[in-house]
């Protein structure tokens, strides 16, 4: 079920994900598609599920090994693909029914991008601050590139390279004030 809730994210965006229309890929009734889940918000919140682990798998891989710019690159690169290739699940994600089976997932994702954050010498007690400035930004980056709102720049992916630098730059920073020897 999960699959074809995909697959219409896919093919019919946010909106277009509809219990009638599980069911009438499933080839089953609605009342029948009820008897394995409670309404579509739990069908939601599978889907987000599925993609907030896909989204921490490309996202581990992207900076195995890595560490500092090279691994935050990678990370960003690996956050802005995955909304690039599945803009709908994505957004799902973003109003996703908040549940715990949800936030495990999330938090999973999240242990990734802080791991790479640690990585440059930030103090602990920054992590989850740095994570959150990571998180917001480039979701809004993203957000508004699938909205096609990114209409006077002739290339994105300067943009992003920019954009890339002054959060680099900023961690950097950070470790500097704070006397870390890593930088």
């Amino acid at each position: 079920m999960v699959d074809v809730a995909i697959q219409i994210l896919e093919d019919r965006g946010y909106e277009g994900l509809t219990t009638a229309e599980v069911a009438r890929r499933l080839s089953i009734s609605q009342p029948t598609l009820y008897s394995h889940v409670a309404n579509l918000n739990e069908i939601r919140s599978l889907a987000a599920i599925r993609g907030m682990g896909e989204l921490s798998d490309r996202v581990r891989k992207a900076v195995h090994g890595r560490e500092g710019d090279d691994a935050f690159r990678a990370m960003a690169y690996a956050y802005r693909g995955f909304v690039q290739d599945h803009p709908s699940l994505y957004m799902l994600q973003q109003r996703a029914p908040s549940t715990p089976e949800f936030w495990e997932a999330a938090d999973q994702a999240a242990r990734a991008v802080r791991d790479v954050l640690r990585s440059y010498g930030l103090r602990e007690e920054q992590v989850p601050h740095v994570h959150l400035v990571f998180r917001t930004s480039v979701h809004g980056f993203v957000d508004q590139e699938i909205n096609n709102a990114i209409p006077d720049v002739p290339d994105p992916d300067t943009s992003f390279d920019l954009f890339l630098r002054f959060l680099t730059d900023g961690i950097k920073q950070l470790v500097a004030e704070a006397g870390s020897p890593r930088g």
